[in-house]
């Protein structure tokens, strides 16, 4: 059986020739989904308030090592500041650093409602991925019956014709 080759794809967003069988724009600056269906980050993206955006960069950084380093950074040096190590400088929040504490609570708190949002976020991601799923496992299968009764048809003519040409 021949392979067949599709023609090729243009890219909605950029015009980029892809290959007939590309999934998504070969520009790695677009990386737009080809082809007839949704795709689920641009649906998502699209519906997403600017709160959400936020939420989701802050969530982001706060998982990355840096938000880590810049932490400890931060105490170490409101540590060496307060404790009066740091020669020059004004103890503004001695031990045991209720200020500290108080700014830690805040961001936490922060930090938490920020994680939630994102955390929502991404199981909305997940159900409208569920649902553009089940609409291409729908189409497909709805296709493949199509393509059964086809094919069930074909068979039956070629039977039909097969004993017409037999009673001749």
């Amino acid at each position: 059986m021949p392979v067949r080759i599709r023609e090729a794809i243009h890219c909605p967003a950029c015009g980029t020739e892809n290959l007939g069988d590309a999934i998504f724009c070969k520009m790695p600056e677009c990386g737009k989904a080809l082809g007839e269906f949704d795709f689920a980050d641009e649906v998502i993206d699209a519906s997403s308030s600017r709160t959400e955006k936020l939420a989701e960069a802050v969530a982001n950084f706060v998982g990355q090592f840096h938000f880590v380093t810049a932490h400890v950074a931060w105490f170490a040096t409101w540590v060496l500041v307060n404790s009066g190590i740091v020669a020059g400088m004004l103890v503004f929040d001695g031990y045991p650093y209720s200020l500290l504490g108080i700014i830690l609570s805040i961001e936490a708190i922060l930090i938490t409602s920020f994680l939630l949002i994102s955390n929502n976020r991404q199981n909305t991601f997940a159900n409208k991925r569920a649902q553009l799923d089940y609409e291409v496992n729908i189409r497909t299968y709805r296709l493949l019956q199509d393509l059964f009764k086809t094919v069930d048809e074909l068979q039956e003519e070629v039977r039909r014709l097969q004993r017409s040409s037999s009673k001749q």
